[in-house]
């Protein structure tokens, strides 16, 4: 890039004015838009996922038998349970005296023997619609297509000289799975429609409507216990419905058994609604669960009387609304005609630029298609489960997972895809004063490892090793403080500030003095990470690891800043006296690497992939690459030494916090090998995210931030534009980006070096004096409330 700052051209227009700049993009680059298959799906990693938020699909698009597996964000096995016991507290003195007599074996044992819990329920799969078409499956010219800029699968093929096509989405206003089935011959459309479950069931025909009806077990152990088969009891359990309406414009439409049979019909429209007996976390779904049959009914008597065009016009509208708001162009390639397992399959470094561009935009798709006011956040696998017994229970694991999958939500201007996090945090809070009050004899409230549906936040079992992380909840505040930063929302802020301030509370009761006069987490652990000490000794349990103290500092400076935003000074005052005593992150003497335990040991797998003590790199900004110069680069030869981006298929978080540590590194090759690895070995035909043969959809999500923080940064204090552009996309844009402060950004560039940046102060209290980064150099730059500025390169 050239060393030459950009010189800045101001605007003094509103910022509704400058449509062409950004929000609803003009033109849409179709490479980043569509991905598509050329054959059905053989199985649930070919499938083509959609979702509302609540009730999520996914379509395999056969042509004699097709399957559209289903889900309902609230459909977890088990029922609110009591897992409190008071007074465990007791234990706390003995394990913290052993820990500082340096006698950690024996500490750990008394962890485990006294503070796990049992294992989290499991989200359950709903029901799977049947489909059954005539013929012999001999078809050509077969696409099944995703349009990422409608929300819309398309399914085209040629069967017999007729050209059958179906559409499918998900509709968020009308809470259904919509599919509509046309051909251009006249009465050629005929099929056969179901409904079945893995769940115990029973299925019927009303009318012009299929009924499934089931019960979720009483209880499921996880996958990594064994394969136990679900408890079911009597009048135990959440129930669950879902009905299926057929609607055909000219020919047939016939009850058989349970099924409906349609035949020569002009087209006909399926639309699919559900509902469980969830009834919150604390209420037990069988006995005071919600009436799922009414709210089922509800949604289809305002199905019943519309017609397809209205069904996808509300659909288009809602989901446009915010996935048109950033569109991206990394550049072309022929392969961005190929079918995406084809693309996916022959993926190279060197080529196909377009697929990065495609997988953000998918990003952004799934987390929209996952996370939508009012529904569940995200869980491991997003919305989508095919499994009695998924992968570690598709639950909220949050000493990561879960709060990956919502890096993107301010960032990539999905502001609103970000509030199930906040309303499952609140619930949190509940049990979680419960925890902290029993376990740790502490005010406040607290979260560990794993969530589940029923908002239990007592450590989980195995070892403590994994399910000792006493700052789940406090990294789960810090979204909170997140969304004020992007959005500036004083009164989100006030109507969240007592769960921060709830939170802190908790650790200035829990934190203990260290050898040096320090406050402390006591027991700890590093993110699953075990030690070697000195003298060969191995072991997991800790005091003040640095992963634990950067999250609890981070959560104290943003308690404190609240409360001074909202003049809770007293408080402020409280924090603040125990901020000064918490202990700064420490630099080895013998490697200069930062040292992840309040002792200078080694790891006892370096190649593990954990490396939690990067947390104030890659989340907060407590290390940032010139603020804090000598802690950074103290950091880099951490990761340099343990190279987590190599560490199994860099999918999951493996891949997520590595790119993104590059990336904030500004060294773009970096960024780009983690990224090209991903791609190479962590993707599935479908294009999600693979890790340990499982759907781990931070995968999808983190590297979706991970691309866009290549494009943009505003973590440490400043806008910085192009920080750690791979030389793969030498020319391209982006619109619509979020950056902290309350900015709109876009960004343009050609050959490598910016040509213009569109910067609107949409959100902001007040003018604002901000400094811009660009090639090395910083313009500070005055952003008016209200107004934009335009930056334009001078290309002398």
């Amino acid at each position: 890039m050239e060393n030459t700052f950009i010189k800045v051209i101001r605007y003094l227009l509103p910022v509704a004015l400058l449509s062409c700049a950004g929000g609803q993009p003009l033109a849409k680059n179709l490479s980043s838009t569509i991905l598509y298959m050329d054959q059905p799906a053989a199985s649930w990693y070919e499938a083509t996922p959609i979702g509302n938020g609540r009730l999520g699909g996914m379509v395999y698009g056969g042509v004699t038998k097709d399957t559209i597996r289903t889900n309902d964000d609230t459909f977890w096995s088990g029922e609110p349970r009591d897992l409190q016991r008071p007074g465990a507290y007791k234990c706390l003195p003995e394990i913290r005296k052993l820990l500082l007599g340096e006698k950690n074996l024996e500490a750990q044992e008394l962890i485990d023997k006294h503070m796990l819990g049992p294992w989290n329920q499991n989200y359950m799969p709903l029901a799977d619609i049947l489909l059954e078409w005539p013929g012999d499956g001999n078809v050509s010219g077969y696409r099944r297509e995703l349009d990422l800029n409608r929300g819309v699968v398309t399914i085209t093929y040629t069967q017999n000289g007729v050209n059958y096509k179906r559409e499918l989405f998900a509709s968020y206003p009308d809470q259904a799975l919509v599919m509509n089935i046309s051909a251009d011959k006249k009465n050629a459309v005929e099929f056969i429609a179901g409904l079945g479950s893995q769940i115990n069931n029973q299925t019927k025909v009303e009318g012009d409507q299929i009924v499934i009806n089931g019960q979720a077990p009483w209880h499921t152990d996880p996958n990594y216990t064994g394969v136990h088969p679900p408890v079911y009891k009597e009048g135990k359990g959440m129930r669950f419905e879902g009905r299926l309406l057929v609607k055909q414009e000219g020919g047939t439409i016939s009850a058989q058994d349970d099924k409906l049979h349609v035949k020569d019909a002009a087209s006909a429209t399926i639309t699919f609604v559900a509902a469980t007996s969830f009834n919150g976390f604390d209420k037990d779904p069988a006995v005071n669960g919600r009436d799922e049959k009414a709210i089922c009914k509800k949604y289809l008597s305002s199905l019943e009387t519309k017609k397809y065009p209205d069904l996808y016009k509300a659909h288009l509208a809602d989901y446009s609304s915010l996935f048109g708001r950033v569109s991206i162009d990394l550049g072309e390639s022929p392969e961005s005609n190929l079918p995406i397992n084809q693309r996916i399959k022959n993926y190279k470094p060197d080529m196909d630029p377009a697929l990065t561009a495609l997988y953000f935009q998918f990003g952004r798709y799934l987390l929209i298609s996952a996370s939508r006011p009012g529904s569940q956040p995200a869980n491991l696998q997003g919305i989508w489960n095919q499994d009695m017994q998924p992968a570690w229970s598709a639950n909220w694991t949050i000493n990561c997972n879960a709060e990956i999958n919502y890096w993107p939500a301010e960032i990539t201007n999905l502001s609103e895809c970000h509030f199930p996090m906040f309303d499952m945090i609140r619930e949190t809070a509940v049990d979680g004063a419960r925890t902290a009050k029993n376990l740790y004899n502490s005010r406040g409230w607290v979260a560990h490892h794993n969530l589940d549906i029923w908002r239990t936040t007592w450590m989980v079992g195995g070892t403590g090793l994994y399910s000792l992380f006493q700052v789940g909840g406090a990294w789960l505040c810090q979204h909170i403080w997140d969304h004020y930063l992007f959005t500036l929302d004083e009164d989100f802020l006030r109507d969240h500030y007592d769960l921060l301030k709830s939170a802190s509370i908790f650790y200035l009761d829990n934190l203990q003095t260290d050898r040096d006069g320090y406050l402390v987490t006591s027991p700890s652990e590093s993110f699953e990470n075990g030690y070697i000490k000195p003298n060969g000794e191995k072991g997991w349990a800790c005091i003040g690891s640095a992963q634990d103290m950067q999250i609890v500092r981070a959560l104290f400076e943003n308690t404190m800043k609240s409360a001074e935003i909202l003049n809770d000074g007293a408080f402020k005052e409280e924090v603040a006296k125990a901020y000064a005593k918490l202990p700064p992150m420490k630099i080895s003497p013998r490697t200069g690497q930062l040292q992840e335990w309040n002792d200078d040991w080694e790891p006892s797998n370096p190649a593990s992939g954990q490396v939690g003590h990067g947390w104030a790199f890659a989340v907060g900004n407590q290390i940032t690459l010139r603020g804090t110069p000598e802690l950074a680069q103290a950091f880099r030869k951490t990761i340099e030494y343990r190279r987590p981006g190599y560490s199994y298929n860099s999918g999951s978080w493996t891949g997520s916090f590595p790119a993104v540590y590059w990336a904030r590194f500004e060294e773009p090759d970096s960024v780009q090998r983690v990224i090209d690895r991903h791609f190479d070995l962590a993707l599935s035909p479908n294009l999600t995210c693979e890790f340990m043969k499982s759907w781990q959809i931070d995968g999808n999500l983190g590297i979706t931030t991970a691309i866009t923080e290549m494009l943009l940064q505003s973590h440490a204090g400043e806008i910085s534009l192009l920080p750690a552009l791979p030389a793969k996309y030498p020319t391209g844009s982006v619109t619509g980006l979020r950056a902290r402060g309350g900015y709109e950004v876009d960004i343009f560039w050609k050959d490598g070096v910016l040509t213009k940046a569109v910067i609107k102060a949409d959100r902001t209290k007040r003018d604002e004096i901000i400094p811009v980064r660009y090639a090395g150099l910083v313009k500070s730059v005055k952003l008016a409330k209200g107004k934009i500025i335009v930056l334009d390169s001078s290309l002398e």
